[in-house]
């Protein structure tokens, strides 16, 4: 049983909030030193920190990895109250009317979009080019808890549920097939088929292979989309992506359109905010991301 996250002296102690900035510092840097260099601290005053606050929590929540810093089980808890109560007094802070000039605004991309949009993203956002944005890339599952734990403001991911809590837009996303020219997809083998890690899209691809009974092997598996599409170009495999991404990905793969491929889904793509975050005093910035990642052909009002 986790030892309790309250202060030992009830009603008397607080948990400073720059003790969470700087824990979440070095969470995100997995280093004491990157973590200073970010907050403007000396690295003794860093440790110091989370001496303080380890004592507070009563429990360790950092832990030697490898070459760098991690989180302990229970550092991972902390992590996550701490990013609530961090965006609770930066929400504060702004109904009070006192956001600094030069507030950072985290933005989110699907890792399967930056190629395509990452330019046109920082092309239209105002100020793009002062440091008032920090982007962050991932699969759609990395980017929906940090949208949901409020470490993230504004987020242009695949949609994965039934869920519309802080959607700007949405659209539909196309999933096509593609190999390489000279690949010839086997009539009477299993399908050799290019999968990501616990992909979102791959999972659906694997559920159609099993809805319509056609053998399949995993022939290649990669955590990074650009090595999956590698594999593809050296005729390994088939490999499903968004047909708005194909050309991005490689203009050597062609679409396939082999009939023992099963019909592919649509896919919806859509922005989200965070709870809390003030739609209408940053209008032109959610405008402007809007613009940037949505297809041209996607009607206005989608």
């Amino acid at each position: 049983m986790w030892p309790s996250l309250m202060p030992r002296q009830y009603g008397h102690s607080t948990i400073p909030t720059e003790l969470f900035r700087s824990f979440i510092a070095i969470s995100e840097h997995g280093s004491f030193t990157k973590a200073a260099e970010e907050l403007n601290l000396t690295q003794p005053a860093i440790s110091a920190q989370m001496k303080r606050l380890q004592q507070m929590l009563g429990g360790d929540l950092l832990v030697k990895k490898g070459q760098g810093i991690g989180l302990t089980e229970l550092g991972s808890i902390v992590e996550s109250y701490a990013r609530r109560v961090l965006t609770l007094n930066d929400q504060v802070i702004a109904i009070a009317g006192r956001v600094p000039k030069g507030e950072t605004l985290y933005i989110g991309i699907q890792s399967i979009f930056v190629r395509s949009v990452l330019s046109s993203v920082v092309r239209r956002l105002p100020g793009a080019n002062k440091g008032s944005y920090r982007f962050i890339s991932g699969n759609a599952t990395y980017l929906a808890e940090n949208l949901r734990s409020g470490y993230l403001d504004l987020v242009f991911m695949l949609v994965q549920s039934t869920s519309r809590r802080g959607l700007v837009a949405e659209w539909p996303e196309k999933l096509v097939w593609v190999h390489a020219r000279h690949f010839a997809v086997p009539g009477d083998a299993p399908i050799p088929y290019l999968s990501r890690h616990e992909g979102y899209i791959d999972r659906k691809v694997l559920d159609l292979f099993d809805e319509n009974n056609v053998p399949y092997r995993i022939a290649f598996s990669a955590v990074d989309l650009w090595n999956l599409a590698a594999a593809a170009e050296a005729g390994v495999g088939v490999l499903v992506t968004l047909d708005r991404v194909k050309s991005d990905l490689s203009r050597s793969l062609v679409a396939a359109n082999h009939k023992i491929l099963p019909k592919l889904p649509e896919l919806r793509a859509g922005v989200f905010f965070k709870e809390g975050f003030d739609a209408d005093r940053n209008q032109a910035i959610v405008q402007a991301f809007l613009s940037a990642v949505r297809p041209r052909s996607t009607n206005k009002h989608s």
